[in-house]
């Protein structure tokens, strides 16, 4: 009875620390990217919408697409399986006077072009481009 015991205490143990550990390890596999995203002029901008469409990260080691995050203030943060990404982000900016355009930043969309992200913590900037 008490070996029993003993062994389900043993089993028990160690199924909670594998899982502990599991989770360690994708933690562990993940950076946090901040992204500063700069106007093509200093105009105001009162809104800028992403494209979901059209905006995200593909990382080449494991297929795996991220949608773009809503910036706020021209500052965005994702988090992201460490690797080596290519990206595009297109967004619709509305400015102050009413007007809008289409922004696009597409320096880093083909694999030549692909940046590694290996740290806890890593940041970009990115122009923007208008496309129309």
């Amino acid at each position: 009875m008490i070996h029993n015991l003993f062994i389900r205490t043993i089993c028990t143990a160690l199924l909670l620390a594998s899982a502990g550990c599991r989770q360690l390890d994708e933690e562990g596999l993940q950076t946090e990217v901040t992204i500063r995203l700069v106007m093509p002029d200093s105009r105001p901008v009162t809104c800028l919408e992403i494209r979901d469409e059209t905006s995200g990260f593909y990382n080449i080691n494991t297929y795996e697409r991220t949608a773009f995050p809503t910036p706020d203030a021209n500052t965005a943060t994702v988090r992201l399986r460490r690797g080596v990404y290519t990206f595009t982000v297109e967004a619709e900016a509305t400015y102050d006077d009413g007007t809008t355009c289409l922004l696009r930043c597409a320096d880093y969309n083909q694999i030549t072009q692909a940046i590694t992200w290996v740290r806890e913590q890593e940041s970009i900037v990115l122009l923007l481009k208008s496309v129309n």
